[in-house]
């Protein structure tokens, strides 16, 4: 965090002094007790919260910010006291307030799969030249915001964000925070149905990409491919707006894409030139995040080229369609980072395209912001269909959540002798291991959550040795 006197945060938020003195230098903002340290402002948002009075007595030049000053009668006197009219609207300023201290290009990503491994490979991108603030891994839930956004300083050049949809209003939220003058909408699928209730709002919670952009300089770059896009974004009134994918028109457009030893490999067309594109790991998403990761980093400054040859460079991350080694001689497909309906069925189309005449076998888990509710149910009879477009030779479900797909794939004919209905990593290695082979390929799509179980661990130990 940059570090600021008191008075000038005083003068942002409205809030008078009623209990000490002096102007301490803040070096630190939270909003829960537990996070504080020395020279903390903290904005008190929950009378309900329990208050852990030792706590306050351990730190020095302790702030508390409150509209409920009482509440603090018996913290201790070397605490000093802010009261404000409102704690929300004085939260907000201090958060506008801060982000405008900087005047560096912060971009925001969000889409329903791919968003970590563009906002990783833009970060790679622009690390050439910026210092670079961003979020960790997949770690972008909404109580992270304050802290990502703090993690901006005076020595801070770039900043890429991840944003998530969990329910209505969660993008509109994040976006309060980090205020990108550069946003990436990769795709729109359906998921985050437990707190969405229905495909349709989810869709139209992730049109909240465009709150509070500028119509004249802020930009939107935009998956050209993607149909739901375009049922629930309208960008008539914005000027800056970029496209990239496959189609004709794009200005960021693909073309001539090939698998080539553990990487894809394209022809990026932009504006009437042409540059080769590396990029590692397989499958057209990996095509779909470069060209928004290009996109998106020479909107920041980097120049197109320079975007390119350093994409070629960038690590494949783990255990996004990561391809190992597998017992037997067996190649494994390790995807088990996540699981959403696109990205399972972006899966097993990778699974099909660089198998060959290989025995083909997907080992697909539940999806768990999916829910239970009918729209789920059709998602997972969604991905019984994929199994069968794909060809898939066997199949292992995991998890009663999603014996949909086991059931729609046996409806479609896939031979029942070939479908395996699972509970336990123990249970699929049983029935898995006479395939694992050099003639085989294993996709090996398990949330997670799961594959933190002993017995998947003992699977995946098993089957990648």
């Amino acid at each position: 965090m940059k570090s600021l006197y008191l008075q000038e945060i005083l003068a942002v938020i409205g809030g008078t002094v009623i209990q000490g003195s002096g102007n301490p230098l803040i070096q630190n903002v939270v909003y829960r007790p537990k996070k504080m340290k020395d020279q903390t402002m903290l904005f008190y948002r929950y009378n309900d919260m329990k208050i852990d009075r030792k706590l306050f007595q351990k730190y020095k030049s302790v702030v508390v910010v409150t509209d409920n000053p009482d509440y603090f009668q018996d913290i201790g006197k070397d605490v000093m006291i802010i009261k404000v009219p409102n704690i929300e609207e004085a939260y907000w300023k201090f958060v506008n307030y801060y982000r405008h201290l900087f005047d560096i290009p912060i971009i925001g990503i969000t889409g329903t799969c791919g968003k970590t491994t563009t906002k990783e490979m833009v970060k790679h991108i622009l690390r050439k030249y910026y210092k670079v603030q961003s979020t960790f891994l997949s770690n972008n839930q909404r109580s992270l915001n304050l802290k990502y956004l703090l993690g901006i300083d005076d020595e801070t050049q770039a900043a890429v964000f991840e944003m998530p949809v969990a329910s209505p209003g969660y993008l509109a939220n994040t976006i309060q925070y980090f205020q990108p003058q550069i946003r990436v909408l990769l795709n729109i699928d359906v998921y985050h149905l437990k707190d969405c209730k229905t495909p349709e709002a989810y869709m139209k919670a992730k049109a909240e990409i465009i709150n509070g952009l500028d119509p004249k300089t802020g930009i939107i770059i935009l998956n050209a491919d993607d149909s739901n896009i375009k049922k629930v974004l309208d960008v008539s009134g914005f000027q800056q707006v970029i496209y990239f994918g496959f189609s004709d028109g794009c200005h960021f457009q693909a073309k001539d894409v090939r698998y080539v030893d553990g990487r894809m490999q394209f022809t990026l067309k932009h504006q009437d030139q042409t540059y080769e594109v590396f990029v590692p790991g397989y499958g057209k998403p990996n095509v779909y995040n470069a060209l928004a990761s290009i996109a998106a980093a020479s909107s920041a400054g980097m120049s197109v080229e320079e975007c390119c040859e350093r994409l070629a460079s960038f690590e494949q991350m783990k255990e996004h369609l990561q391809f190992r080694h597998g017992a037997g001689g067996c190649t494994i497909i390790d995807d088990t980072w996540n699981a959403a309906p696109l990205s399972m069925a972006s899966a097993l189309e990778v699974l099909q395209e660089t198998s060959g005449s290989k025995t083909k076998i997907a080992i697909l888990g539940y999806m768990p912001q999916l829910g239970e509710s009918e729209f789920a149910r059709q998602q997972y009879a969604r991905i019984g269909e994929k199994v069968v477009e794909t060809q898939v030779d066997y199949l292992f479900v995991v998890g009663d959540e999603a014996k949909e797909i086991g059931r729609k794939a046996l409806e479609l004919g896939m031979d029942p002798s070939n479908v395996y209905f699972c509970s336990s990593g123990t249970e699929i290695y049983q029935i898995l291991k006479p395939f694992l082979n050099q003639d085989s390929v294993v996709l090996l799509k398990i949330p997670h959550r799961v594959m933190v179980q002993d017995s998947f661990q003992k699977l995946k130990r098993a089957i990648m040795p």
